[in-house]
């Protein structure tokens, strides 16, 4: 596998549309906004690639290549700048490539994916009410170092600078004298799609704050025109829960790779 310079990305655009599974992960690396990188096949490298951005990753192309495949598995495992892996086949036939090179805690788990509709948002929105010390706000890239210093280390990660999510994402937070304590901001953000992010730190769940967040930063969207987008494990009942009770409805399901280092 061979690593492609930020200047020849254009050459693997033509294997992600909109439609396909991680579409949103490849396209905020391919548009240089985060710190990702993109690898092709030596043997056919205009017709399958793989991208990396901070654990979340995509093998593309709709002919599969299982060398390229067991490649990118074993960069993967062997990477030492991160402790776990989302992997998104953009198409299913690469499925049973990936079932027969993954190594044994390797696990083949299912997302659900939902898409905002407007009208149901607009019905179900209300002001939130929270204990009076919390305060809800945008995020600007000094907040983004505050919560990546704090809360939330990965955050960091997902973007090329704070300066660049400031400039091109969306967030919000919930802080109070002690800090940020919730937030939801865009960990993806590609043609006109906002990836949702959550995070609420255990000891200020059951207030609210992850509703309060969340439709703050869906109303920021759409006075911007753009569309929030939610996807999570079919296993995450509250994320599931909390999408509908904001207007999010189901679309599809999709399966991907998801690995976490064990140490020994």
């Amino acid at each position: 596998m061979l690593e492609l310079a930020t200047e020849d990305y254009g050459s693997v655009t033509h294997l992600f549309r909109a439609e396909h599974v991680g579409a949103e992960v490849a396209g905020m690396v391919l548009a240089g906004n985060s710190q990702g990188k993109v690898f092709v096949s030596a043997q056919d490298e205009d017709q399958v690639a793989f991208i990396y951005d901070n654990g979340f990753c995509v093998l593309a192309g709709s002919i599969p290549n299982p060398e390229f495949a067991r490649a990118c598995l074993q960069w993967l495992y062997d990477y030492r700048h991160q402790d776990f892996f989302i992997l998104y086949p953009s198409h299913d036939c690469w499925l049973p490539i990936l079932e027969e090179a993954k190594s044994a805690i390797t696990q083949k788990v299912r997302r659900v994916a939902f898409q905002l509709d407007r009208e149901k948002f607009e019905a179900l929105r209300s002001d939130p009410h929270l204990p009076a010390d919390i305060r809800v706000t945008p995020i600007n890239a000094a907040l983004m170092r505050k919560v990546e210093a704090t809360v939330y280390p990965w955050m960091g990660g997902t973007w090329r600078s704070a300066v660049a999510f400031e400039e091109r994402g969306i967030g919000v937070c919930a802080s109070t004298d002690e800090g940020v304590v919730s937030l939801c901001y865009s960990v993806f953000v590609s043609h006109g799609s906002y990836a949702i992010d959550i995070l609420t730190i255990e000891k200020f769940r059951r207030f609210g704050l992850a509703r309060a967040v969340a439709q703050m930063f869906v109303a920021e969207c759409i006075q911007r025109g753009v569309q929030p987008t939610w996807d999570c494990y079919e296993s995450n009942l509250s994320s599931m829960r909390l999408a509908q009770a904001l207007g999010f409805r189901r679309t599809r399901e999709f399966l991907v790779y998801s690995w976490n280092r064990q140490e020994r």
